[in-house]
């Protein structure tokens, strides 16, 4: 068991935090399948009873059975799907880099069923808001990625567009708001989508990129220190810094088992424990995994590499951490 201090620099006024945490080899990962998928599997979403994981390489989003960790379905969409997977009550949503164009997919038929020119940014490393009657993603039409967009779902005609900060990618929907990242401004933009207004921005560390909602908060993956600013919507304030030391382009943040878990290339997993905003314990020592979701009892992390998708038995990590606190 070895354990690591690693200081980092924190935001004015704020203390400088200190982690200190459990750093494992990737070996002692649970890893209790291995699923091929091929071609460079990347973004992943859970719904609708399965997981899915968009693969830019062949055009297609390929859905998972968890209850046999099989291929359910393989769903052709359009020219190299990017910015994660949406996933709303209805429908899922892929925005394609290669060919402009977002796309929804029926997870009835697996088959796209409506399809919308947009314009957007080619690196594809951000995400889409999908909620009930709309979606929502960052676009470039002025040739900077600092326009936030709004569909209607039913339809894809365009709602609304709003500036907000330089270099948006990430967009997000929760506590009633949608909020969006700028990585050239290191703020977090919290949008108001009744009035299309936007009513804060938050500062965080440098090059904030993904984000998931959960516990109470809006949780910050900062790739410029590797760290995680955690915000508090009430009064719109970070108010926690979490040295996870997982700085780099990438990574991936998402919430599930009571926990919040963040990938890195090279670095597949961290655990935060959000009761005491401290890490758990960090998992590494492997490059070319960095998209991770949580759902069905497991943790999922896409292998570029290798072409797998891994599925983690959390439950087993969740039951060392209890022994090690008793």
């Amino acid at each position: 068991m070895l354990w690591f201090a690693v200081a980092t620099l924190a935001l004015p006024g704020q203390a400088v935090p200190t982690a200190e945490f459990q750093k494992l080899d990737i070996s002692a990962l649970p890893i209790v399948k291995k699923i091929p998928i091929g071609g460079d599997p990347d973004w992943l979403g859970v719904g609708f009873g399965s997981i899915f994981v968009s693969v830019p390489k062949t055009n297609e989003i390929v859905r998972i059975n968890p209850k046999n960790n099989a291929i359910q379905a393989r769903i052709p969409t359009d020219q190299e799907p990017c910015y994660g997977i949406g996933v709303s009550p209805t429908h899922l949503w892929v925005l394609n880099c290669k060919s402009k164009t977002l796309t929804r997919i029926s997870p009835r038929s697996n088959q796209v069923d409506l399809r919308v020119p947009v314009s957007i940014a080619p690196e594809g490393e951000g995400s889409i808001a999908a909620v009930r009657n709309s979606v929502w993603f960052v676009s470039n039409e002025d040739g900077q990625a600092h326009t936030l967009t709004a569909v209607d779902a039913s339809d894809g005609h365009f709602l609304k567009k709003l500036e907000v900060g330089a270099d948006s990618a990430v967009v997000n929907a929760g506590f009633g708001s949608i909020w969006v990242t700028s990585s050239g401004e290191g703020k977090v933009y919290r949008v108001d989508p009744r009035q299309y207004k936007v009513i804060a921005t938050i500062p965080v560390a440098a090059k904030p990129r993904f984000t998931v909602v959960a516990k109470g908060a809006v949780w910050v993956l900062n790739q410029s220190d590797g760290t995680v600013s955690r915000i508090d919507p009430a009064s719109n304030r970070v108010s926690a810094t979490i040295p996870a030391n997982v700085p780099g382009a990438g990574g991936e943040i998402c919430a599930g088992g009571g926990l919040i878990w963040v990938t890195m290339n090279g670095t597949p997993v961290t655990r935060i424990d959000p009761r005491s905003n401290k890490v758990i314990d960090q998992y590494g020592n492997y490059k070319g995994a960095d998209a991770i979701r949580y759902g069905f009892g497991s943790a999922w992390v896409s292998d570029h590499v290798k072409g797998d998708l891994w599925r983690i038995d959390a439950r087993k990590m969740i039951r060392g951490i209890a022994k090690q606190q008793m």
